[in-house]
């Protein structure tokens, strides 16, 4: 699947700064993380991405 949108350049430049300075991540699996979260936290109910957001989250808040 390929996505494209615009975006504010200011939110670009964040995002390529956070990517830059995470080792462990890169801008396929940003997206994913962020697409992922915003659907978690709007109601989406599939069981896939429950289960790969509550990972995500285990495997993030340790960095805390």
């Amino acid at each position: 699947m390929s996505l494209e949108t615009e975006i504010p350049e200011v939110l670009f430049t964040e995002m390529k700064d956070f990517i830059e300075s995470s080792s462990d991540l890169d801008r396929k699996k940003f997206i994913n993380s962020a697409l992922t979260n915003f659907l978690f936290q709007n109601g989406c109910q599939v069981k896939q991405l429950k289960d790969k957001y509550s990972k995500y989250l285990l495997n993030h808040t340790s960095n805390i």
